[in-house]
């Protein structure tokens, strides 16, 4: 056995120790359970997760494709939403994409070349492939029957839709039920399909309860699901998003939103022939998507509490079952009136209060209408307002960690490789003051490294290690690990975390930093000049023994390098 060959072994099980003892929960990719139910907790085999994620909207429209491929890879799209704390991403599509070979005809193949020639459905498998190696959820959502049906008010057709071959389909009970099973037997290989969010905003004149079956969309959920869960095994989650007004039956007094009544579940809760899998997934938006009347109330935004209580919110109590969770299926606001940004205050404190964690905002696409992006139009800044009202409902929610063939809650020793053109590993800068040194090397914890240097083709490569220096001298300690390096076709670029800690007993100032590169993308970092940043907080300080976290993607096959002013 040659020396490399030992290190390489040691190295292997120091990995595989720090697991064990850092009480990571880790299962095998083929043995996992999801789940909800259990005081109203979604979890994954038993352990409870919380979701932060988001709508990535178009391949449900006539051109079947996502948004943003135009001017971005799946690739760089995904490791954004990583570097943002997204862990699950709503992924619409219409039944006419599922049952008949649509190509999509708004990609750029230059900058998606792994693209090339694949149908929608074969590009919605790409992007789950490619999230789950990011440690993304996928929930696929029937949008619309046909892309030029818009959003349809039933779960089926009460007459024929024509398509873009010129024939008139009549979408049945049946053909969604068959399409969705076709669906996720297709999908289930993948270990991040986590849920099905079986239709997009019901609406008048669907009911729920009312004993009119082909108008009550609670009984249509419980045979859809049933025959879904019988055809495939699927152990995952359903969600069921509400109705609008329910004809005043076991509703409340309010003009509802399109889904986002759940008012008739205190009357009618869904029962499944498989317990602890209903996910009440209502949507609710703010003035910008439409101006209801409680958005001019003398007392807005603090009449706001009662309608959501009344909409949605009773479910985080205890009523009238337990075997469900809660979790917002579609919500948003553009930020852009006085009106809007109370709003956005009030829903924040709101969530808050009712310990609502989990979420998936609209939308990942910067070219909405009515609502905020993460993102600005370039598919790659950031828009840290949006972020900033985001983290205030959930500032830490669940990572799901890819490791060999199992699946860990929380981040794990290792990272996996992403892609065949794109490796992931780490590489840690430490600064102190006006000095920085970095260190790269294969994986292990510490000891020689072996530099490895990225190359400017398809593919990159960065081992991992890390270095601390100057933790005694009371200043500040900025660490910097490089978590992925990829080639878009242009340009060589590099997505970097950070932390910025202070070691002392302590506060000290916020400190500036003289930057050699500007980032394309940044997050919890302040750009004040072209070289300089700063970071914030309440007080301008780090408290003694705080660590803050920031990031950025920058285009360079180096991460910056910081030097304190």
């Amino acid at each position: 056995m040659n020396n490399n060959f030992k290190l390489f072994t040691c190295l292997y099980l120091s990995v595989f120790l720090a697991i064990i003892v850092n009480g990571q929960q880790c299962w095998n990719k083929d043995n996992l359970s999801w789940r909800s139910g259990g005081e109203r907790k979604l979890t994954l085999n038993g352990a409870e997760i919380t979701i932060q994620g988001i709508a990535w909207f178009g391949m449900e429209t006539g051109t079947f494709s996502p948004g943003g491929l135009q001017v971005q890879s799946v690739e760089s799209i995904l490791d954004i939403l990583v570097a943002t704390g997204f862990n699950a991403l709503r992924l619409p599509f219409s039944v006419d994409m599922i049952i008949n070979n649509r190509y999509p005809n708004d990609i750029n193949f230059n900058l998606n070349p792994n693209l090339q020639g694949k149908t929608a459905l074969q590009v919605l498998q790409y992007i789950t492939a490619e999230a789950g190696k990011r440690g993304i959820l996928i929930v696929l959502e029937q949008h619309r029957f046909d892309p030029s049906d818009y959003i349809s008010a039933l779960w089926y057709t009460t007459q024929c839709i024509t398509n873009v071959d010129g024939k008139c389909v009549n979408y049945t009970e049946q053909m969604v039920i068959d399409t969705w099973i076709t669906l996720t037997n297709l999908f289930k290989q993948y270990w991040n399909l986590w849920a099905l969010d079986i239709k997009n905003e019901p609406h008048d004149p669907v009911t729920w309860g009312t004993g009119n079956l082909a108008t009550d969309w609670d009984k249509a959920f419980v045979r859809i699901v049933n025959s879904i869960d019988s055809a495939t095994n699927f152990n995952g989650v359903y969600f069921i998003e509400g109705v609008q007004n329910n004809q005043g039956v076991c509703s409340n007094m309010y003009n509802n939103w399109w889904g986002g009544n759940m008012s008739p579940v205190r009357c009618f809760p869904i029962y499944l022939n498989q317990p602890n899998r209903v996910v009440y997934a209502p949507h609710t938006y703010c003035s910008s998507v439409f101006d209801q009347e409680f958005f001019n109330a003398q007392d807005y935004p603090n009449n706001m509490p009662t309608v959501w209580d009344a909409e949605f919110g009773f479910l985080a109590d205890n009523v009238p079952t337990n075997q469900y969770a809660i979790l917002l299926g579609e919500w948003g606001c553009k930020v852009n009136t006085t009106k809007n940004s109370l709003f956005m205050d009030k829903f924040t404190q709101y969530l808050n209060g009712k310990n609502m964690k989990s979420h998936l905002f609209f939308s990942l696409n910067p070219d909405s209408a009515d609502t905020d992006s993460i993102l600005f139009a370039d598919w790659k800044t950031i828009n840290q307002n949006t972020m900033k009202d985001l983290r205030k409902i959930n500032s830490s929610p669940s990572k799901f960690t890819v490791n060999g063939n199992q699946i860990c809650l929380g981040q794990v020793s290792t990272i996996s490789t992403i892609s065949s053109s794109t490796t992931t590993g780490l590489q840690s800068t430490t600064t102190t003051g006006g000095q920085s040194s970095t260190t790269t090397g294969t994986t292990g914890g510490s000891g020689s490294t072996t530099t490895s240097k990225p190359t400017t083709g398809s593919s990159s490569t960065t081992g991992a290690s890390s270095s601390t220096t100057g933790a005694s001298n009371g200043k500040a300690i900025l660490k910097q690990t490089v978590r992925q390096t990829w080639f878009d076709g242009t340009n060589t670029n590099t997505l970097v975390d950070c932390s910025l800690s202070n070691p002392s007993s302590s506060p000290i100032a916020i400190p500036k930093y003289r930057i050699d590169k500007v980032p394309s993308s940044s997050w919890e970092m302040n750009l004040i000049s072209s070289n300089v940043v700063s970071f914030t907080t309440w007080n301008n300080q780090i408290g003694a023994g705080q660590t803050l976290t920031f990031g950025y993607i920058v285009s360079s096959s180096n991460p910056i390098t910081f030097t304190q002013i």
